[in-house]
């Protein structure tokens, strides 16, 4: 009984996790998208009683998408991998 309760526990925690993984790819996704646009500056920055400067712009972050998907991928077969293991040595 309670190793299906583990079990249970275990795969609630796992779809969670990569329900959390999808979120952070859709942001991240999202944050890439909104730095290419290009944006203008605030109407407040134009005004004549602040000193004129270039603007700063965010560092765009430095996370390549593919080694992230693959990253996801290789968690996803070692999760499976891990669960084909308990089922073959029960």
């Amino acid at each position: 009984m309670d190793d299906d309760d583990s079990k249970d526990s275990r795969r609630a925690s796992a779809q969670s996790f990569f329900q959390s993984l999808d979120e952070l790819f859709d942001y991240i996704e999202a944050a890439n998208t909104e730095a290419a646009q290009p944006q203008s500056p605030p109407p407040e920055a134009k005004s004549a009683s602040q000193p004129s400067s270039p603007p700063k712009k965010a560092k765009p972050a430095k996370i390549n998408l593919s080694d992230f998907e693959d990253a996801i991928a290789d968690l996803e077969q070692f999760i499976q991998n891990k669960r084909q293991n308990r089922e073959s040595n029960q």
